[in-house]
């Protein structure tokens, strides 16, 4: 018995400004026939926006009043032109003209308003369809906030299991009505619901048969490791949000996870027998690279969308499979935006495209910034600098500029008076030279918002430097609790990090 996840593409199910209802009917046909044969298939669904905008603009009791409104108003203009009150008369027919016309469906409201109307209009189709060959169907709708719970996703896993052993096909969809501008796709969903539900393969069908190595889709490439998925340039494209770039990358991630992946047509004859078959030749397939993740790994490692990158060098590699953390200072690169517990992928600071593992972030990407490939004490430097410039100010010279105090016209990055400053200025790494620079043009306002993060996110290291008071002076045993407590500080929660085998 196998397990799998399809993901049914709006670019193969497209028919003009609708579905193409012989294309679902087929598969769901063939998903029947794999239930009897003891083999478990979950279906990704898009299309509900676009089933909603082709009722918006066709059905429904008053979809022919616009244009009959609107022949009305052309034969009013042609009769009554010469008329006294002949823009008055045009006026009021426009404006019930409006009330009558399509909705409009551009823009986030546009996409909710479409997707719900089209949501129970896609299932009830898919349950008359199951209906006429003995199956049963179940909703699932997914938001990006389910993607971001790992407790929610298991409750998905564990509610997706117990459906197919009910021998019920579940649908899954994003939920546009919720979520409309969302970056998630219905590709990240095929794969939080393939790692989720612990699938032995998902295919992505789609309206061309693989992937191609040229734009005249005559190169087509029949197997990728996750690695070359990830680096493959493409010009083929999709009519959802996704495309083939977004479904490479998402392919990618479930190998990673121990999930085998096929890119192929849904127009290919017995398309789910073979997506079932591993010695099928359909399509692309790109191979798993290990056994499924551990249930305590499958949120970071492959359910939860990631909202950056962070890019390591090789020693930092070499320590996270011997088991290590990830600390500072093997932080070469950060990309994204992100705050403190988003997940973010690890990569080769030289090749992006070798994905190492992932991990929950514990520190936003700001402070990341600043303090990546620092050695503790270059950071214990920072921090003390920062809080120079955020609080001797306060307490030695009043708001309103009155009575002088003790820090009055003095530079509090005077690198002769201050040796954490002096010390990063004269620092031999490039990286502590640039902080260094960085704070001497930082204004009031980014040091507040640096030392805030810094205050919420890493608050054990700040109140020992804070309660031992040195960052004032600038001056530090090595030895001292404060210094102890920066040399703990990593970039990657410990209990979060996911260190995926060598592709």
């Amino acid at each position: 018995m196998s397990r799998l996840v399809l993901k049914l593409g709006s670019s193969s199910i497209a028919s003009g400004d609708g579905l193409a209802l012989n294309v679902i009917a087929d598969l769901v046909t063939q998903i029947a026939a794999a239930q009897r044969q003891g083999h478990e298939v979950v279906l990704v669904t898009s299309g509900a926006a676009r089933l909603g905008r082709r009722l918006l603009a066709f059905e429904g009791p008053t979809a022919r009043a616009a244009p009959e409104l609107a022949r009305l108003l052309d034969s009013v203009r042609a009769s009554v032109s010469e008329a006294a009150d002949y823009a008055g008369i045009t006026a009021s027919l426009e404006t019930v003209l409006e009330r009558y016309a399509p909705a409009e469906t551009d823009g986030p409201l546009g996409v909710a308003l479409s997707a719900s109307v089209g949501q129970p209009a896609l299932m009830a189709l898919y349950r008359q369809l199951a209906a006429a060959v003995g199956m049963e169907v179940c909703q699932i709708l997914l938001s990006k906030s389910d993607l971001d719970s790992a407790r929610a996703m298991r409750d998905v896993g564990a509610m997706l299991a117990a459906a197919l052993e009910r021998g019920l096909l579940p649908i899954v969809n994003g939920n546009d009505t919720t979520d409309p501008k969302s970056e998630l796709d219905n590709d990240q969903i095929a794969v939080a619901v393939a790692v989720a539900a612990q699938a032995s393969r998902l295919t992505f069908l789609t309206n061309v048969g693989g992937v191609y190595g040229d734009a005249q889709l005559r190169d087509k490439i029949t197997r990728l490791t996750p690695e070359q998925a990830r680096a493959l340039r493409t010009s083929a494209g999709g009519e959802g949000r996704g495309g083939m770039r977004s479904k490479l990358n998402a392919a990618a991630r479930a190998a990673y996870c121990g999930v085998e992946c096929v890119i192929g047509s849904a127009g290919d004859r017995d398309v789910v027998a073979r997506s079932l078959s591993p010695r099928a030749r359909m399509g692309t397939v790109v191979r798993a690279v290990s056994g499924q993740l551990p249930a305590a790994d499958r949120w970071v490692g492959g359910i939860a969308y990631p909202m950056g990158s962070i890019g390591i060098n090789r020693e930092a590699e070499r320590s996270l499979r011997a088991g290590s953390t990830l600390f500072l200072s093997g932080v070469k690169r950060v990309d994204g935006d992100f705050e403190p517990g988003a997940v973010v992928e690890l990569v080769d600071v030289r090749h992006p495209e070798r994905l190492i593992g992932r991990g929950s972030v514990s520190m936003p990407s700001a402070v990341l910034r600043m303090l990546r490939a620092l050695s503790p004490a270059e950071v214990a430097d920072v921090i003390s600098v920062l809080f120079r410039l955020r609080y001797a100010p306060a307490l030695g010279l009043p708001a309103d500029g009155a009575p002088a105090g003790p820090t009055a016209g003095i530079d509090l990055l005077d690198s002769a008076r201050f040796d954490d400053a002096g010390a990063l200025a004269r620092a031999r790494s490039q990286a502590a030279r640039q902080v260094h620079a960085e704070l001497l043009s930082a204004g009031p306002e980014r040091v507040r918002v640096l030392t805030d993060a810094l205050l919420a996110s890493q608050p054990r290291a700040c109140s020992a430097i804070l309660a031992d008071g040195s960052f004032l002076s600038g001056k530090a045993s090595p030895d001292s609790p404060a210094r102890r407590a920066v040399r703990d500080i990593h970039a990657i929660h410990r209990d979060s990090l996911v260190v995926f085998a060598a592709d």
